[in-house]
């Protein structure tokens, strides 16, 4: 369960940095296949500014460089952490070969579910004063390392999607203010694909053997999709019915105008001792349309032949 939670949380933030540039998961690190990163993401900037609706924040700074993201469902250890940084920087020369230049290192970013307090106290990292709490960085710039302690993030809507791959309790926190997002929001667009799959992946018979905040995860994220659709179907209903009102309403008032001008179109020809011509219809229903039916009997009634002829002639008669 633990995998399918870990690839929940890879997944969501892999479509996060898809909306503002390129991104990849299990991104196999030469030589052969042993190492891979998380998540690698390479931004640009026309896209980021194309999206002002992901406001300034712990994800849009993730997103404005490209770099490095490794996932950890536990607080990694130190030697956890040197095996991120040999990673770092056998893709750092994978890079520099492929550019045939010198670049810089990529960013890292170590997004931990619980709090690494070795790695913090070992390394030196300190809170980081322009991000919110539980942002930390290196000691030193040049580093370009920090990391995200998921439980000791703010909840607010900035945090939630990184909230998702937090600790049992903090996942079905940040559930339910997912779901509390009005629902054109980009998080929930983003999200909520993955989410459904997971609460539906898993057999119904497996449930019971889960542990309870896991299951009551899953059972939650179920009944909140559920509702969703329910009420999306709802919706769906109302608007077809009120189309088909509509339509009902719009035959009705042809039906009217049809039959006022066939009425017309009779009288007109009783008057002028002949049937109109295709011009001559054409003009009496947009007599009908702009002026009324009570103006057209008025001038059909009361006009000579000649006068009704050239009352229909004239484009802009009154």
């Amino acid at each position: 369960m633990q995998f399918r939670l870990d690839q929940l949380g890879k997944n969501i933030l892999r479509d996060f940095f898809v909306l503002v540039g390129a991104a990849e998961t299990e991104v196999e690190v030469p030589p052969g296949d042993a190492q891979r990163i998380d998540i690698w993401h390479v931004p640009d900037p026309e896209l980021l500014r194309a999206h002002p609706e992901i406001e300034p924040g712990l994800l849009r700074s993730m997103a404005a460089e490209e770099g490095m993201v490794e996932v950890f469902s536990a607080a990694p250890d130190t030697g956890e952490f040197h095996d991120c940084q040999r990673k770092r920087y056998q893709w750092h020369h994978t890079l520099e070969l492929r550019a045939e230049r010198r670049l810089a290192p990529p960013s890292v970013w170590l997004v931990s579910a619980g709090r690494p307090d070795g790695v913090l106290r070992e390394f030196g990292f300190v809170q980081d004063a322009a991000g919110p709490a539980g942002l930390y960085a290196a000691p030193a710039p040049g580093w370009r390392i920090q990391i995200v302690v998921i439980a000791e993030l703010p909840r607010v809507r900035g945090t939630v999607l990184l909230r998702l791959l937090g600790s049992p309790r903090v996942r079905r926190a940040a559930l339910r203010d997912l779901a509390a997002l009005p629902e054109e929001t980009w998080e929930r667009r983003v999200a909520l694909p993955w989410l459904v799959r997971l609460s539906f992946e898993v057999p119904v018979e497996l449930l019971p053997g889960l542990p309870s905040e896991e299951r009551d995860f899953i059972m939650e994220t179920r009944e909140w999709y559920e509702q969703w659709n329910a009420r999306r179907m709802k919706e769906a209903r109302e608007a077809e019915e009120r189309a088909q009102q509509r339509g009902h309403q719009l035959g009705e008032q042809r039906g009217q105008q049809l039959g006022q001008l066939q009425m017309a179109t009779r009288v007109c020809a009783v008057r002028l001792g002949r049937p109109l011509t295709e011009a001559e219809t054409a003009a009496l229903a947009e007599r009908l349309d702009r002026l009324g039916a009570d103006r057209v009997s008025e001038v059909m009634l009361s006009c000579s032949a000649e006068a009704l002829t050239a009352w229909l002639s004239d484009p802009n008669a009154t």
